[in-house]
Formats: structure tokens, sequence, C-alpha cells
């Protein structure tokens, strides 16, 4: 089953930022509740989510943080893993607006149940 997930995103516009970015923040959790924060401690823009439950809904965002604070959350990104397979979700946010594009590996077969952006 599918426990893990790789984010990316594009990085935010340099007219939208206050600094040079240092690192970004994930919330996520199950369902609408985003419980769970990871600060990636790097500036990269993907970062590895393991530890997930298969079958199970989850709601994605991400910020920018810079020397002086954490910047505003994108938009949110559900996503109910499923089967196994190599499933790479990109999150491309750009001026408030989030867009997902969901990728997998050559000879990997997988099913998107569902997903619902808001």
């Amino acid at each position: 089953m599918s426990t893990s997930i790789t984010l990316t995103w594009t990085e935010i516009d340099v007219s939208e930022r206050n600094g040079v970015i240092t690192s970004y923040i994930i919330q996520y959790g199950e369902g609408t509740n985003r419980n769970i924060l990871i600060n990636t401690q790097s500036n990269a823009n993907t970062h590895l989510i393991t530890g997930l439950k298969p079958f199970t809904q989850y709601t994605f965002t991400v910020a920018g943080v810079n020397s002086v604070n954490t910047g505003p959350f994108s938009g949110t990104s559900l996503l109910t893993t499923s089967q196994d397979s190599k499933l790479l979700l990109l999150l491309l946010i750009q001026s408030k607006v989030i867009s997902v594009l969901f990728l997998k590996s050559q000879n990997q077969c997988f099913h998107i149940h569902q997903y619902n952006l808001k």
C-alpha cells in the first residue's frame, strides 16, 4: 500500500517574497485536519512524506520561511493514498493558485480514486 509521497512545488515568485527562502513548512494531516507540521530545514522544493496510511485522504499545504518569518500557506491539496506505486504529487504554487500534477514511474500501475482541490 502507498505509505509515502514526494511533494514538489515551484519556488515562490521573487516579487512575492520578503527575503531569501531558507526552508519550507509543510502542513498536512488526515482529511481536512492539517495538524502535522514539518520544517524541511532546506530551501529545496521537494520533500518525502512517509508514514502515511493506505486508502486515507490527506490535505497538504506549503509555506516559505525566511529569516524574518513564515509566509502564507498555499492553497490546499487533497490526496487519497491507494495501492503501492511510485506516485509523485507536484504542487505548483503561483500567485495564490495551486496546480496538481500526478506522475508515475514507468511500468507502474495505479488508480487515483479521488482528489479534491479547494
